[in-house]
């Protein structure tokens, strides 16, 4: 009988050991994310195509007195860590780069200021016009004035009453997936 005994007792040490082992190591936390463990909810990761059109809604949403150098800054800082934004101050500045160029504008009487964003290559290969369209609207048609060229004209979608974005994009046979090169922010009024 004794003989008995110790294979049953060893057999139930194994068996409350694992159930020992096998309950602590749900306790341990592990199963948590990172994100979680440090406190901060998952975010919805952004692409730059997403960013960049989230940079140029905010520029919109400026009044006209910011729309220059020290205006911009705010918005470009708020943006600094999602996007390569550079401005142009006359030098040459790298193609990895948004490249940021506020004017005023004195000649045409329409536009008072604007700013130009030359897009980094690393964006423009994602960026198209129906990007735009879906999150500011439709493109303003009009008439055009001349007939095809090699280099296909700017289009211009309408913001608000005194806001607008002028698009310059590469060749594309479908408008929709053509991929933006410059984007300029006009203020009217």
């Amino acid at each position: 009988m004794k003989m008995m005994r110790l294979p049953v007792r060893l057999y139930a040490f194994l068996v409350l050991t694992a159930a020992i082992v096998w309950c602590f190591s749900g306790c341990s936390g592990g199963d948590q994310k990172p994100d979680q463990q440090k406190g901060n909810k998952l975010a919805k990761k952004t692409s730059s195509t997403d960013n960049f059109l989230s940079y140029t809604d905010a520029l919109t949403k400026l009044p006209l007195s910011k729309f220059d150098s020290l205006g911009i800054v705010p918005t470009n800082k708020a943006f600094a860590d999602k996007l390569p934004i550079s401005i142009y101050k006359g030098e040459a500045i790298g193609h990895d780069s948004i490249i940021v160029h506020p004017y005023k504008n004195s000649d045409v009487a329409n536009i008072k200021a604007a700013i130009r964003l030359l897009v980094a290559q690393s964006i423009t290969d994602s960026l198209t016009i129906g990007d735009f369209t879906r999150y500011f609207g439709d493109i303003k048609k009009e008439k055009p004035l001349i007939g095809n060229t090699e280099t296909p004209l700017p289009v211009e979608i309408t913001v608000d009453a005194n806001t607008a974005l002028k698009l310059t994009f590469n060749s594309n046979k479908k408008l929709a997936l053509a991929h933006v090169t410059m984007v300029e922010v006009l203020k009217y009024k």
